[in-house]
């Protein structure tokens, strides 16, 4: 039987924590996965603690090491370095539930001839087990596209994820010159033309610590600003109703405007909405408002 599920993390000296979410992946009640885990230049002891797990032979795990070049880098080089039909997303400092692989697998059989299908979204949790982020969804399990589910029920937080591989291929991060592009800029260009597997159960474990992306995004953002105005601007095609597109367009144009991105019109995707809010646009940008931005 072929493997079809492969797990990504990528990783950046975190070999303090790294042994928590291999260990999950141990505990898993089915273990026909790879963990391919890029390194994306570590100076810690990542290289050997990887090492030593392959030596244990508990699961079947690739590691990539490449020369410091930003997450969104290392996710298309573990897009393009896979061999199966399936590739979840794992980060160094989450972890899986026991029976996540299982259920993945088992969602993958129903999905897998469907083509208007890109994969799967389940929860995320606390680790006192507390979703994170939306509580109500209308079914435990469902078929919609990310847009109407954001639109529909208000839907945020943070996600559990499994795709298609081939579909990932088709959708990898612009190579520039920036480190950073936040992960709406892949999966909401996904979302124009799939649906998505739901599963309103919690799949794995979040612990935002002081060095990760989400504790420091402000900075992480500012830091590269064209990367985010690639993200931003994708999100002004998205169909998440009237009042998340007026946020976008009015995030992309401040944001543009703020960091001085050049010929923000001819880039921007949603032209029309980009005119008809440009006043209010610039009434934010007087006003300072999103206030983090300046």
């Amino acid at each position: 039987m072929n493997t079809l599920l492969t797990i990504f993390t990528p990783t950046y000296n975190r070999a303090y924590i790294l042994p928590r979410c291999y260990q999950s992946l141990c505990r898993q009640t089915c273990k026909d996965f790879i963990w391919l885990v890029v390194d994306d230049g570590s100076t810690d002891n990542t290289k050997h603690l990887i090492d030593e797990w392959k030596r244990e032979s508990i699961i079947n795990i690739q590691y990539i090491y490449q020369q410091n070049a930003g997450k969104q880098r290392a996710v298309n080089t573990a897009v393009r370095n896979c061999k199966t039909e399936f590739f979840a997303f794992l980060d160094s400092d989450d972890f899986y539930e026991d029976y996540t692989v299982e259920r993945f697998i088992k969602i993958f059989t129903i999905i897998v001839n469907n083509p208007s299908i890109a994969g799967v979204v389940a929860r995320r949790g606390t680790p006192d087990r507390k979703i994170i982020g939306t509580q109500y969804l209308p079914y435990k399990e469902f078929i919609d596209n990310m847009d109407r589910v954001i639109k529909k029920y208000k839907f945020f937080g943070d996600t559990c994820r499994a795709y298609k591989t081939n579909i990932l291929k088709e959708h990898l991060y612009p190579e520039i010159a920036d480190k950073f592009i936040p992960e709406d800029y892949m999966l909401s260009s996904i979302d124009q033309n799939y649906d998505l597997y739901f599963v309103n159960e919690i799949f794995s474990v979040s612990e935002y610590l002081t060095d990760g992306y989400t504790k420091n995004v402000q900075k992480l953002y500012k830091n590269n600003p064209f990367g985010v105005a690639l993200a931003y601007n994708q999100l002004t095609i998205a169909r998440q109703g009237f009042i998340n597109l007026t946020k976008s367009i009015i995030k992309y144009t401040v944001w543009c405007k703020r960091f001085k991105i050049k010929k923000p019109f001819r880039l921007c995707k949603n032209k029309v909405a980009y005119i008809a809010f440009y006043p209010l646009s610039i009434l934010c940008y007087i006003l300072k408002i999103p206030k983090w931005f300046f």
